[in-house]
């Protein structure tokens, strides 16, 4: 009998390790929310720190595309009944401009939207749309301008969003206003007043990159932090142009920001849209960390943080050569977690040298409908813990056997959510899956 246990304690524990293990593995899930195509995921909290997903639809009825979002439920693992933002009707898909929501402190819902003026000769002009609910997504106010200006002759497009430390909300975008008496476009700024709306705005810098997406990050003390990619003539090149990502930040809500810095002078020659921004995380010293993508030197996603809030960034650090579309946020521990898309072999994506030349509104084409917004080969989604600059664990939350594409990240207890696009033969969907923080520890802890 003696022997029996002991042959049998063995296999148990041997089991038990093997639950254990399947436990803590992502496991991914789609989103089932009834359309023809989900594109556009988003990843935000509400007004009571819930996750929630935020993503355009394509109706079966009509064929146009709307804002929808859904609140997650940690408890079981999946998100809850969507609500639909019905101005978003026609939207543009873009993924670096995906449709989005937040929350002010007292529970206002703030949807934010790009659409093309279709009946204009420019087909690629367009405005960035808001619309807000007081109860909860019940119903929802007309359609506003989130600009002043409302000329119909150029695009506007390339947005963020973020709630304040005051519960108000700013928003920053791409604007053609200046046409072609500028290089490219301009960084404008808005934020809602107690009440209303958003205000009057104001513009933040002229000669941006048309096409990227623009990151707005508030830290817990309420600074701001802002990263982009501008356009410049760095002397060193004999006036050739550049697109390199700069970082602007601000200590009052968004009424001044600092001279714009040089996250790193990757001095990238290039008269076109990669159509790749950044993103930023926050450390406990309010310094930023960012993640980008470049082909300044050698191609693929670079690293790199200021220590503290004004410190100059350190040197860049090579994180994948092949990945592209990063996303990146902090953990409590001083490590950063960053999600993105990776394909075996990737040629540089940008729009052609041409481009560059044409006015902000054709420059800005691909805010419309008709984008491709994946990339055409298979791709794997892979989550990555970063200390000290160096990737210390790597996850795969994906096999690498789809075209997954723009995946997005969002801290959620203790664990960290990710969700991104899937494109399939017929139609394209949305994944997710739940990452456990405790089963991957720091190795420094």
């Amino acid at each position: 009998m003696k022997k029996l246990v002991f042959i049998f304690i063995p296999i148990v524990l041997v089991l038990l390790n093997s639950c254990a293990r399947k436990e803590s593995s992502p496991v991914v899930q789609l989103l089932h929310s009834g359309g023809i195509n989900s594109v556009g995921p988003y990843l935000t909290k509400d007004n009571k720190g819930n996750t929630v997903l935020c993503w355009m639809e394509q109706d079966g009825k009509d064929s146009l595309y709307r804002l929808k979002y859904a609140v997650y439920n940690g408890q079981e693992d999946k998100f809850g009944t969507a609500v639909t933002v019905p101005g978003s009707a026609g939207c543009s898909i873009s993924a670096e401009s995906m449709g989005k929501v937040a929350f002010k402190a007292d529970g206002t819902v703030m949807a934010i939207y790009a659409k093309r003026f279709l009946s204009e000769k420019s087909p690629y002009a367009g405005a960035i749309y808001y619309s807000f609910s007081s109860d909860k997504g019940k119903s929802w106010s007309d359609s506003q301008f989130l600009h002043s200006d409302t000329a119909h002759a150029y695009g506007r497009s390339f947005f963020d969003v973020v709630t304040l430390k005051d519960g108000e909300l700013a928003a920053v975008w791409l604007d053609g206003r200046f046409g072609k008496s500028i290089k490219g476009s301009a960084l404008y700024f808005n934020r809602t007043a107690s009440g209303k709306g958003f205000g009057l705005d104001s513009c933040l810098d002229k000669g941006t990159c048309e096409c990227c997406r623009t990151d707005l990050l508030c830290d817990e003390k309420g600074n701001l932090h802002l990263a982009y990619r501008s356009i410049q003539f760095p002397s060193v090149l004999s006036g050739k142009q550049v697109r390199d990502m700069v970082y602007k930040s601000s200590i009052d809500n968004g009424k001044t920001f600092s001279e714009s810095k040089a996250v790193s002078k990757d001095n990238w020659e290039i008269e076109g849209c990669p159509h790749s921004g950044p993103s930023l995380a926050v450390n406990a010293n309010g310094g930023a960390n960012v993640i980008w993508f470049t082909a300044g030197g050698s191609a693929g996603l670079y690293y790199t943080t200021a220590p503290a809030r004004g410190a100059d960034f350190r040197s860049r650090t090579l994180i994948t050569a092949t990945g592209r579309h990063p996303q990146l946020l902090s953990l409590a521990d001083g490590r950063t977690v960053m999600v993105c898309e990776e394909m075996p072999e990737l040629a540089t994506e940008h729009t052609p040298a041409g481009a560059a030349k044409m006015d902000h509104g054709s420059a800005m084409k691909h805010s419309g409908g008709g984008m491709n917004h994946g990339p055409a080969g298979s791709a794997k989604i892979v989550l990555r813990m970063i200390a000290d600059g160096k990737t210390e664990q790597e996850i795969a939350l994906s096999d690498g056997e789809h075209p997954d594409n723009h995946a997005v990240l969002k801290k959620q207890g203790d664990h960290v959510l990710a969700a991104w696009v899937r494109e399939g033969h017929s139609r394209s969907e949305i994944c997710f899956a739940r990452v456990d923080i405790r089963d991957h520890q720091s190795k420094n802890l």
